[in-house]
């Protein structure tokens, strides 16, 4: 995933947007996503946040389908725990091990929250400089030196990702064929090995940034002049409108309507 994480320039409405309304956005999703388990509910923000990069980023499934796969083993796993904790009638019953509908149904909700969110999340990582966030952060009142932090994070990983690609490839060249196998045991093994070289890694490269922004004065007080900076247009209020009603919308509609599935809470 190294490719897909990484900010994409373009020209879409969503590039275009300014970063604190894209903040609300992400507001606006975890809000909903956190507060209910309804399946309905979760399918609806699911479907919008899709439709949302599709229109207006031109970011479509496609992109981002592999990565979603690999959270369907995690989903699995807590569907089956949730079935197992949760009482209620058995919906199915394997090897003596009765499966509860609520459990089943709660499972699913969670997993549709980690769908939405990640979505989300992904969308804003594709379409919002790294330059951008920082900004944004600093135009909101978070201090600069914590807001270039928060944005540092986004080139972060990408770099993380690179690295954990070179050390595979130098293992493949080494003979290795862990990183290869379709065994998920050895795969796991190469990954162990791989631990200790990224960490040394990444702790020398966070002394030599550390030190560089010292010398750079990003530690000083005073005023900040930016090259470029940010403006607020009629566009994106009308995203921040869209967002708050849509937002308000979705969380009170379990309170106005009756669940036909389950409601609860995870354990």
């Amino acid at each position: 995933m190294s490719a897909t994480m990484l900010y994409r320039p373009g020209t879409s409405f969503l590039h275009r947007t300014d970063p604190r309304a894209k903040f609300l956005l992400i507001l606006g999703v975890l809000v909903v996503a956190l507060s209910t388990t309804r399946i309905d509910v979760l399918v609806v923000l699911t479907v919008l946040v899709v439709l949302a990069l599709a229109v207006f980023a031109r970011i479509t499934p496609r992109s981002y389908g592999k990565a979603l796969l690999l959270i369907i083993p995690l989903i699995v796993l807590l569907t089956l725990l949730q079935s197992l904790v949760q009482e209620g009638p058995a919906l199915v019953t394997i090897g003596g091990l009765e499966l509860s509908r609520e459990g089943v149904l709660l499972g699913l909700g969670i997993g549709l929250r980690l769908f939405a969110m990640g979505i989300c999340f992904y969308g804003f990582s594709v379409t919002t400089s790294p330059s951008d966030i920082a900004l944004g952060l600093n135009r909101i009142g978070v201090p600069y030196r914590f807001a270039y932090l928060t944005s540092f994070a986004f080139r972060f990983l990408p770099l993380l990702q690179d690295e954990a690609q070179t050390l595979l490839t130098a293992m493949a060249l080494r003979g290795s064929s862990e990183n290869s196998t379709a065994n998920p045991f050895r795969r796991g093994r190469a990954l162990v090995r791989m631990v200790f070289p990224m960490l040394v890694g990444s702790i020398k490269r966070s002394g030599d940034i550390a030190l560089s922004m010292e010398l750079r004065g990003y530690a000083l007080k005073g005023r900040r002049t930016y090259l470029r900076s940010l403006r607020f247009r009629p566009s994106d209020a009308v995203v921040v409108v869209v967002v708050v009603l849509v937002t308000a919308a979705l969380v009170t509609l379990p309170l106005v309507t009756p669940d036909l599935l389950v409601e609860g809470t995870p354990s």
